[in-house]
């Protein structure tokens, strides 16, 4: 009886029971599904996948670049008519005879360069530049006041103008001097009483006005001057 007890046991082990069976509890159970979601069935679709979030970086708007001055910044290929028409322009609207805004550094505008160099207590030049463009837009430039009055020598150009209005003072008998380019007292005295006697305004400095009514009556006396 114990043979054949023993004999049943090894056959229903080993022959009848599924080799799968057998190593069910000696298999790790490592590559088991998850479990669903609590009210998700095997029934149901799997749920939808969450969109990525969105990327935090974004381009940067552009800004369109903003231009201030009265006029545009003149670029590093304009021309001297370019400069000299702006130079007028500026003058103009603060208040300064220029004649024609035409580009042509003329005499009437060469005074007018020396009227604002003289209110701004600039050193006399008389002459279009950039710097002085600058300074009528902004205020400010590489320039810088002279505050040495009449110990300053004017410039070339300043010293030409000056010297052709004291050839018109002395063709119209308001100045007695040879002409020397300075800016000096007589000379002074002289603008102030061709002012008054033409009803100008009273300043005693070389303007583009006072050029202006030099040209009507000694315009001989200013040709050397002009360019």
């Amino acid at each position: 009886m114990f043979a054949l007890l023993t004999g049943a046991m090894a056959t229903n082990i080993f022959v009848l029971q599924p080799p799968a069976r057998q190593l069910a509890g000696l298999a790790p159970a490592t590559d088991a599904p998850s479990a669903a979601p609590s009210g998700w069935s095997s029934r149901h679709d799997a749920p939808p996948a969450t969109a990525p979030a969105p990327s935090s970086t974004r381009p940067s708007a552009v800004v369109p670049r903003l231009e201030t001055g009265a006029v545009k910044p003149l670029p590093e290929t304009a021309d001297r008519t370019d400069l000299v028409r702006a130079i007028q322009r500026e003058l103009k609207a603060k208040g300064y005879e220029t004649g024609a805004v035409d580009g042509v550094a003329g005499l009437v505008t060469r005074g007018a360069i020396m009227a604002y160099e003289a209110d701004s207590g600039l050193p006399l030049t008389g002459e279009p530049r950039p710097a002085l463009l600058q300074h009528l837009v902004l205020g400010s430039s590489d320039i810088s006041a002279s505050g040495a009055g009449d110990r300053t020598p004017p410039g070339p150009e300043a010293e030409a103008v000056i010297r052709a209005v004291q050839r018109a003072f002395r063709q119209l008998g308001y100045l007695t001097t040879v002409p020397d380019g300075r800016l000096n007292d007589a000379t002074r005295r002289a603008i102030r009483r061709f002012e008054i006697d033409r009803k100008l305004k009273e300043t005693g400095r070389i303007s583009g006005e006072l050029l202006a009514k030099l040209a009507g009556l000694a315009s001989d006396a200013l040709q050397a001057a002009k360019h």
